[in-house]
């Protein structure tokens, strides 16, 4: 990671930029992880039928 922020750096990317993005796709990971869950859930209860 440090190696990605110091190219982000040299090309004039600022630490708020970065952090901008890192929030955006850490958000779309939960999302993407809730979603599994929910389908995991859901196949759950399709099998206890």
């Amino acid at each position: 990671m440090e190696d990605y922020l110091g190219v982000a750096r040299k090309k004039g990317i600022s630490d708020e930029e970065v952090g901008a993005v890192q929030a955006i796709v850490m958000a779309v990971q939960a999302g993407r992880i809730k979603a599994q869950l929910r389908e995991v859930r859901a196949r759950m209860e399709s099998d206890d039928e």
